[in-house]
């Protein structure tokens, strides 16, 4: 304003020519809030709506008088003139039209995307709560499925062999069984564990089958040693291996073997649980193994944690014998200088009738 001023050869102070254009600027200052307000009551969207485009233009209008007054009461006051009021007012109502255009659409705009950001964060946190609430509820589905019909089992094995005076096997099945039942106890929170870690539970619950069905039930792990310190969900395999004794195996007088391996290919794991027993085909319930809470509960978490990076594929057997799971996972793992004493730990937990083949 001042070099305007001194080029039209009407020079004026640079401090007067700086209050003029504070009171323009600090007006916008002070209507921010409402007009932010107005565009959070009136949101401008597409197709836009008349009512909110003309509310807007109103208010728009009516900004630029209030601020065109004021800064007509501070020119009256600095420069005199024999210029009335109202014709100063209206100069400066036409001169503002075009910066009043680009604060009022700043602030429109700014403001709503303040807001769409907010509303995303609160989205996203509201998303990633249910998330882990839906994680917490099936691992406590598997927790319960695992635990009733499994318990019952196991106490009437125990029974059996204290009444048969086999006190050593007793006292051994109960330390089994309350390592089992600590362990899907005492998981609730946690989403992940080490294969090996997995592999020793299913072992011990195995072991624990095999009371019931002694020498019958023959158990076959194949797990690479570098492969045992890879990431999976909890009780990703205990589902599949309860399946394939419930509906695969343990149909013929010579037993049936259950074989647990695992492999993997650049990034990608893959493990396998396979029974020779009865076919999906010849099952009385061929959808029970596909379709079981467990195994719909796996489904579920593993598109949960890692989206179309990880399948579950069920299917009988390449050479027709008994079913065959693959469950297939991106490979993360992990750098755990205990993963050898785990295994070992898994290892000396088992009686040498179950210990697995390889």
């Amino acid at each position: 304003m001042a070099t305007l001023a001194r080029a039209g050869g009407t020079p004026i102070s640079l401090w007067r020519a700086l209050v003029v254009e504070v009171t323009r600027w600090y007006g916008w200052a002070l209507l921010m809030r409402p007009v932010a307000r107005l565009g959070e009551h009136y949101p401008v969207a597409w197709p836009p709506r008349v009512r909110h485009l003309v509310t807007h233009v109103v208010a728009a209008l009516a900004a630029n008088f209030v601020i065109a007054a004021a800064g007509a009461l501070v020119t009256a006051w600095l420069f005199p003139t024999s210029r009335s009021l109202l014709d100063s007012v209206g100069v400066q109502f036409l001169v503002g039209i075009p910066v009043t255009a680009i604060a009022y659409v700043a602030i429109v705009g700014g403001s709503a995307l303040l807001r769409a950001r907010t509303l995303l964060r609160a989205r996203e946190l509201e998303a990633a709560e249910l998330t882990a609430e839906l994680r917490t509820s099936q691992l406590a589905a598997l927790r319960m499925q695992l635990q009733p019909h499994f318990l019952f089992n196991c106490l009437n094995a125990i029974t059996a062999l204290v009444r048969d005076a086999e006190t050593t096997r007793a006292v051994r099945a109960l330390s089994l069984l309350g390592g089992v039942l600590r362990t899907a106890i005492t998981v609730a929170d946690v989403q992940e564990a080490t294969l090996g870690d997995e592999l020793e539970f299913v072992q011990r619950y195995l072991e624990l089958e095999r009371l019931r069905f002694g020498e019958r039930l023959r158990v076959s792990i194949d797990v690479p040693q570098s492969l045992r310190a890879a990431r999976v969900p909890t009780f990703v395999l205990q589902p599949f291996v309860e399946n394939a004794i419930k509906h695969g195996v343990l149909r013929e007088r010579t037993g049936n073997e259950i074989a647990i391996g695992a492999r993997a290919t650049h990034d990608t794991l893959q493990l396998v649980v396979r029974d020779d027993g009865r076919g999906l085909s010849v099952r009385p319930d061929p959808g029970g193994t596909d379709a079981g809470t467990g195994i719909a509960n796996v489904r579920a978490r593993l598109e949960r944690l890692f989206g179309p990076a990880a399948a579950v594929r069920v299917a009988d057997a390449p050479d027709g014998r008994g079913v065959c799971v693959e469950i297939t996972l991106p490979l993360l793992l992990t750098a755990r200088a205990s993963t050898s004493n785990e295994t070992a730990r898994a290892r000396a937990d088992l009686s040498p009738h179950t210990a697995a083949s390889r």
